[in-house]
């Protein structure tokens, strides 16, 4: 089975741009699930919906859930585990004897659910827009650097067991953007490279990591 697991960034930053509606039509194409965790669900709908600026944006992610486009994933052993792994990797970075606490429990659960899921023998792609979450997994050397530049002080790494995130495979709602751009699921009034750049640069500017010079490549990439 294969499994599609959204961290909250992705979702709202989706959401932000009016792109939920690209799940509907990948969701048709994709031989596997759309998921996310109870407490991205949330970060998403539950809290948001308390809130009337972020309220519509709340009612079309609950629909796709209603519709079973998205799954919610939640159980004792996940929240657990969720809690175990939040507390290994808040510890990881100190500075001035104290640990920097940068990761709570929705992207920690997203580690958790894909860490669960791998073990059962599924294949799991996350989908993460925040940069310090997908950091972690891809390269921590560079977000010990970028922690340092944005405290301006001495940031030092723990030795810890971070075995749950080895292996993990991150992309961001910039790939799917693209993929759904490729479908034909974006359809816009312009030339190819600007259509993209008209997609990425929005998703950059509403939450996505992505940097200018991927843009360009990803340009060249079509």
């Amino acid at each position: 089975m294969k499994y599609l697991i959204f961290d909250s960034s992705s979702i709202i930053t989706l959401a932000m741009n009016n792109f939920l509606h690209i799940l509907d039509k990948l969701g048709e194409e994709f031989d596997g699930e759309f998921c996310i965790t109870s407490h991205v669900k949330n970060e998403v709908v539950n809290n948001p919906l308390k809130i009337k600026r972020f309220e519509l944006e709340a009612l079309n992610i609950l629909s796709l859930i209603k519709r079973g486009i998205i799954e919610v994933k939640e159980s004792k052993d996940l929240e657990k585990e969720v809690q175990k792994m939040k507390i290994s990797l808040n510890s990881l970075f100190v500075t001035n004897n104290q640990k920097l606490k940068l990761f709570h429990d929705g992207e920690v659960s997203c580690f958790a659910l894909a860490n669960q899921l791998i073990k059962e023998g599924h294949e799991v792609l996350l989908i993460i827009d925040e940069r310090t979450a997908r950091m972690v997994i891809e390269n921590q050397e560079n977000l010990r650097k970028l922690l340092e530049d944005k405290l301006h002080t001495k940031v030092d790494t723990r030795k810890i067991n971070l075995n749950f995130i080895k292996g993990l495979k991150v992309v961001r709602s910039a790939e799917l953007g693209l993929v759904a751009y490729k479908q034909g699921f974006i359809e816009l009034p312009a030339s190819k490279d600007q259509a993209i750049e008209a997609i990425l640069y929005s998703l950059k500017y509403k939450g996505c990591s992505i940097s200018h010079i991927e843009i360009e490549e990803a340009k060249k990439l079509f």
